[in-house]
């Protein structure tokens, strides 16, 4: 049976009309993954960009913060990941930058640590395996410094610290890709994501913790 013209047009806009609801239903739960941790920041603004995930700015213990979400579909044999990228920006006497990645498979293309190409030795051992590079590791802070979070360091949902003379970030696994509809579609899909106050508290403390024993006093190896 042929469908008339008509039939098309209305086949037509029904589809249209499904797909305008259906990105209207996304931006409005994506504006929503920050909605339960707004009252951790001072200053707290909302970054809206379509149909992307906000980006959140403030302040954290008088220092300026922003939580930064990143969608990784890179690896074409793992599901897609929801980063959260946290910066806190404060003056540090860092000598030279270190970064810790933990799980590490070459395709962070949201981290510096590749292009860092001398390595710490390795006494962690955590699973999955951690690389921790700086361009000179020399000046920059011993892994001993790191010590006192290294439990934090094997909490799974970690993935990556930097600490330089303007400050820390830390990366941090929000939700992972629904898997059939991503091996169907290669779409990535994460389903409602919020960001809750118990899960993101252990983080701002990490980094606040980080950057107060790094602050005002020489981090340096002597």
């Amino acid at each position: 049976m042929v469908m008339s013209v008509g039939g098309l047009v209305l086949l037509a806009s029904g589809l249209c009309a499904l797909q305008v609801s259906h990105v209207r239903r996304v931006r409005q739960d994506r504006r929503r993954l920050f909605e339960a941790v707004g009252r951790l920041f001072d200053r707290v603004e909302m970054h809206h960009d379509g149909l992307g995930f906000p980006v959140l700015t403030g302040s954290y213990r008088g220092y300026p913060i922003r939580l930064e979400p990143v969608v990784d579909a890179v690896g074409f044999r793992k599901l897609p990941v929801l980063w959260l990228l946290v910066t806190h920006s404060r003056p540090l006497e860092v000598d030279a930058p270190v970064d810790i990645l933990l799980r590490p498979d070459g395709t962070e293309f949201f981290s510096p640590n590749g292009t860092f190409i001398r390595e710490y030795a390795d006494s962690w051992r955590l699973p999955g395996g951690v690389r921790i590079a700086s361009p000179d590791p020399d000046r920059a802070p011993p892994l001993s410094a790191f010590e006192p979070y290294r439990l934090f360091f094997a909490e799974p949902r970690a993935k990556e610290l930097y600490v330089g003379d303007g400050g820390l970030r830390l990366v941090w696994r929000l939700s992972e890709g629904d898997q059939t509809q991503y091996r169907t579609t290669r779409r990535a899909n994460f389903g409602s994501v919020r960001v809750q106050p118990a899960d993101l508290q252990p983080v701002l403390e990490t980094l606040a913790g980080v950057g107060d024993a790094f602050a005002g006093q020489s981090a340096g190896r002597a």
